[in-house]
């Protein structure tokens, strides 16, 4: 009988652990929708995973914090100065996406840049944080684009 609620009670600690962590770990981001303003999603985008579209509709919805971060996945080879170039090729009147780059739809380490600065935005850091952060976690990878570090 006792041996049985050691049993019960560690259980119930490793599930209330579980669920802990499992709450830590949940993103911030979710339901995001494209706004009207923005051209709609190209074909090559909405062929691609629901992680590949809810990047670029983030890198819309988010470019001020796109494009205050660097990308290393090499792409300045491409004329990139940010990351927000992986996956908008122009912007126009109110911060309106009017044309997409494709370079993002296939490169993992552009989503996962785009998504790492959005997040620690919506956990409340700062651009200048988030860019040191950004910096440290992917710089072993190679050149970063020529992104101005915030002040």
């Amino acid at each position: 009988m006792k041996q049985n609620m050691k049993r019960i009670t560690l259980l119930l600690f490793l599930f209330t652990l579980a669920a802990i962590v499992a709450a830590g770990c949940s993103s911030k981001i979710e339901n995001v929708k494209l706004d009207k303003k923005h051209a709609p999603l190209p074909d090559y985008v909405l062929n691609s995973s629901e992680k590949v579209k809810e990047t670029y509709i983030l890198a819309a919805t988010y470019p001020e914090i796109v494009s205050s971060v660097p990308c290393y996945c090499g792409c300045t080879a491409g004329g990139h100065k940010s990351n927000l170039d992986c996956f908008v090729g122009q912007i126009g009147d109110g911060n309106s996406v009017t044309a997409w780059d494709d370079h993002g739809v296939s490169c993992d380490t552009c989503i996962d840049i785009a998504r790492d600065a959005v997040e620690m935005h919506l956990d409340g850091k700062d651009t200048k944080k988030i860019y040191d952060l950004i910096q440290k976690k992917y710089e072993d990878l190679g050149e970063p684009t020529p992104t101005p570090e915030p002040n």
